[in-house]
């Protein structure tokens, strides 16, 4: 039953009790007049008598039965003067009473079978709190505005399938107990819930979005926090997005932007975004470049290009980069960083990786490319048993040497340090070299510097453009002494003058790279054009990796077991 059908029979029930009495009081006029009860107009009494039953508790409605058979027996007899009278009226009450049971017991069964349905429909079944169905039905204030939480937790899936679902249910209660009680004195708010962790937050502002600061402070007591659950210590953390509307926006389109902003925290690992218009452009953008890129590759649009890496001092050549670079419909050209990020949250990343390793194997069986390193960038993210193994099979299958390989790891690694290393291991021992990105190893753990194999360090271009300065110096030669003390080498990225190349060699760096030596171009055979090339090369300056800062790739909320 709907909200509105329930809101029609409550305004309904007041009204038909009277109505019905009314109209056995017109029946009983009616016999009465007729001549008595034998009158065919008796049986009309059975109207009202069914009305009343279908609408009414069992015992209001035997009662109802029995006043209308009495009234149309003694009462019609007291009111004709009939003076045959009998007990026949007896058996009247009786069928009416039995009737009106009967059908008022139905009728409260059905009532109670509709009401668990659309408790059903509307309410979470295990905690028995609304669904995102009834968002839409709170009203906005005429004179006030509304905000719109969306909160998602991550799913836990690992934890459910570890420990079974009796314990996931477990977690959910507990963080929806927690929810309940931090919101239990805002009676403003309403809380409800989606599937898995995710739940939303409406608000009613009858004057300013006050109350909205305060409960986002609440929220923050269950964030970033451990909490028992069955004797465990689970850690809690989740993200935020939410928008405000006033009157004259639907709520529909409130829900709309409030997923928006929460997809938006995701992607720029932020804990709490507020919906604004540029967020929901850079959103399109992101939903676009997810649903482009498999079929951008199949046509040719995504390219592999390569710069060089050069000895220090001598400036021999050492090797090569191989470097993404995507050409969209429009003609704009997007670098690695810009849509490797965005590939890290979807299946489609080991497409990208896939495609640059058949595009380096291609590179690098080149006669002319004989003794060159090839350097080839890998995600943290995909740095799993299944991509390192089909990445090892792909280089034995190519001929060349592994210890011409270098894998170059960027973006932040997965919680897992062990899973890590011996993922690193396992690449180090078929002879694959390892290089990983100084900003994507102070964005995980150093330990990993310890206990894995590393084989260089590579120095972020935006920490070689401060090398001439004092502080951008000293850190400079801090990753230098750390790399030769751990027994490491180092490779400067965005070496783009004399001066840099000079400090770069005063602080002992092994090699270097930049459009000092050169700029990124792309692969032979894929220069149909000569001149189309050359103009490639030497207008597209941001096709070098180095061209931007690395982009921290962002650490997803979720529930981790703390171990004891």
């Amino acid at each position: 039953m709907s909200k509105l059908k329930a809101d029609r029979s409550k305004s309904v029930f007041p009204l038909l009790i009277p109505a019905m009495i009314l109209m056995a009081s017109l029946v009983v006029v009616l016999v009465c007049v007729t001549g008595g009860t034998p009158s065919v107009y008796a049986n009309l009494i059975v109207i009202p008598v069914v009305e009343t039953a279908l609408y009414s508790p069992v015992w209001y409605s035997a009662l109802f039965a029995a006043i209308s058979g009495f009234a149309m027996g003694p009462l019609v007899d007291l009111f004709t003067d009939n003076q045959n009278r009998s007990f026949s009226f007896l058996i009247r009450v009786a069928v009416y009473v039995i009737v009106s049971v009967v059908i008022s017991y139905i009728s409260s069964r059905n009532r109670q079978r509709e009401k668990h349905f659309e408790q059903i429909a509307t309410h979470d079944a295990l905690t028995d709190l609304p669904n995102f169905n009834c968002i839409s039905d709170v009203k906005i204030p005429p004179d006030g505005a509304m905000s719109i939480l969306m909160l998602s937790f991550n799913d836990a899936g690992d934890i459910q399938g570890l420990f079974g679902s009796d314990f996931y249910q477990s977690i959910v209660k507990r963080i929806s107990e927690e929810l309940k009680s931090l919101l239990s004195s805002y009676p403003n708010a309403k809380l409800c819930k989606g599937h898995d962790l995710n739940y939303a937050i409406v608000v009613r502002h009858f004057s300013s979005e006050e109350s909205l600061e305060n409960i986002l402070a609440s929220l923050d007591n269950i964030n970033d926090v451990t909490i028992s659950v069955d004797n465990i210590p689970v850690y809690v953390s989740y993200r935020i997005g939410f928008t405000v509307i006033r009157p004259d926006c639907s709520v529909a389109e409130g829900i709309r932007q409030s997923n928006i902003a929460l997809r938006y925290s995701f992607l720029e690992d932020q804990k709490i975004s507020r919906y604004t218009d540029a967020m929901r452009d850079y959103y399109k953008g992101t939903v676009s470049i997810a649903s482009e890129f498999s079929s951008a590759i199949s046509k040719g649009m995504v390219q592999a290009s390569y710069q060089s890496i050069h000895e220090a001092v001598t400036h021999k050549p050492f090797g090569v980069e191989i470097l993404a670079k995507w050409i969209r419909d429009d003609g704009s050209k997007m670098t690695a960083e810009e849509f490797v990020p965005i590939l890290e949250k979807t299946s489609c990343l080991s497409k990208l990786t896939i495609f640059m390793t058949e595009e380096a194997m291609k590179y690098a069986v080149l006669p002319a490319n004989k003794e060159k390193l090839i350097s080839i960038n890998y995600s943290a993210a995909e740095l799993n048993e299944r991509s390192v193994m089909e990445f090892v099979r792909a280089v034995d299958a190519s001929g060349i040497g592994a210890n011409r390989v270098m894998i170059e790891i960027t973006g932040a690694f997965p919680e897992d340090d062990f899973i890590v290393r011996d993922n690193l291991i396992f690449l180090r021992k078929h002879g694959i070299r390892i290089a990983i990105d100084y900003l994507s190893a102070a964005a995980s753990s150093f330990a990993l510097f310890t206990d894995a194999p590393m084989d260089f360090i590579k120095i972020n271009r935006s920490i070689t453009s401060h090398i001439n300065q004092e502080r951008g110096a000293a850190l400079f030669n801090s990753i230098v002494s750390f790399a030769r003390e751990n027994n490491m080498q180092t490779i400067a990225e965005g070496v783009e003058n004399e001066q840099q190349v000079r400090c770069c060699e005063q602080a002992g760096v092994d090699y270097l790279q930049g459009y000092f030596f050169s700029v990124p171009q792309l692969m032979p055979e894929q220069k149909t054009d000569p001149s189309e090339a050359a103009k490639d090369t030497a207008g597209d300056e941001s096709c070098g990796k180095g061209s931007d800062e690395n982009k921290k790739t962002p650490s997803y909320p979720g529930i981790t077991l703390v171990e004891k």
